[in-house]
């Protein structure tokens, strides 16, 4: 892998991995038609660490809330007492739990179906399938009653049921082609969570997930091919444009534009659908 071809791989990462049109998806894509024959695994979740930095740092304030507030009820005596009482009335410490709750699932199903999983980076056909049902997924909030999207949903909060549904489509994200952002909101849209409320748990239960990604690969660095200069432009590079995507996306879904998106997996889906076939 040249210079040029991480820090293009590191723009197309930073634009779709918070864009709903699955980051890993286009990775495979881009790579496939770059000559990288080889399923670039470590190099996708180093580029995922980027874009992770971007998640922290847009939501650095809400992060800080819930650590400051769940320490701080953590160190209450009421807390030990009363455990599920103190949860009820501590907004940072019951958001604590939603998140463990949702990351739950999505553990499992990495753990259990990582090889499967992995196996797909070098399928195109798989890809391309996954990309149009990502499409799909997320016309989901307009079966809503409200048909917004989601925009002015009602004041609903993310609810304990909610996290392990949530956790679970974020699991079966993993699979290339497949959007963690577009499948998990589009589903928390459609159980009425208010837009910006469900991008927020969205992006900050993607946190551990990414986390547990890097410690399932780390051991990769050392046979990985790629200079790790590389590997680091990339992640700069993810970092830079995934945080402005990211600003993007918190508009248009504050809009009620969400499923706009449907539209480009698909055609991309089908795209490089017939492509593979005819290959």
């Amino acid at each position: 892998m040249t210079f040029l071809q991480a820090i293009f791989l590191g723009i197309l990462q930073g634009l779709t991995e918070f864009l709903p049109v699955s980051s890993s998806g286009h990775l495979v894509l881009a790579q496939q038609y770059l000559g990288l024959k080889e399923p670039l695994v470590f190099f996708d979740v180093m580029l995922h660490v980027g874009t992770l930095a971007a998640i922290v740092v847009a939501y650095r304030g809400a992060i800080g809330r819930l650590v400051v507030g769940g320490l701080s009820t953590l160190g209450k005596t009421e807390f030990y007492r009363k455990p599920i009482a103190t949860l009820n009335t501590s907004d940072e410490l019951r958001f604590i739990w939603l998140i463990l709750l949702g990351s739950i699932p999505t553990g499992i199903i990495a753990v259990l179906f990582k090889t499967q999983l992995e196996s797909f980076f070098d399928k195109v056909l798989i890809v391309s399938i996954m990309l149009i049902l990502t499409g799909i997924i997320l016309q989901l909030p307009r079966l809503r009653p409200e048909n917004t999207d989601g925009a002015n949903s009602s004041n609903s909060e993310v609810k304990t049921w909610h996290a392990p549904l949530i956790g679970i489509a974020q699991g079966c994200a993993i699979t290339p082609g497949i959007s963690r952002s577009g499948t998990t909101i589009s589903l928390a849209l459609f159980l009425g969570i208010p837009a910006k409320t469900a991008a927020e748990y969205s992006f900050i239960l993607s946190i551990p997930a990414i986390l547990g990604a890097v410690a399932l690969k780390i051991s990769d660095i050392e046979n990985t091919e790629i200079p790790l200069y590389i590997v680091g432009a990339g992640m700069l590079t993810s970092f830079i444009v995934g945080y402005i995507a990211l600003r993007f996306l918190l508009a248009v879904l504050n809009r009620g534009k969400f499923s706009l998106f449907s539209y480009y997996c698909i055609a991309l889906g089908i795209v490089s659908l017939l492509v593979a076939l005819i290959q």
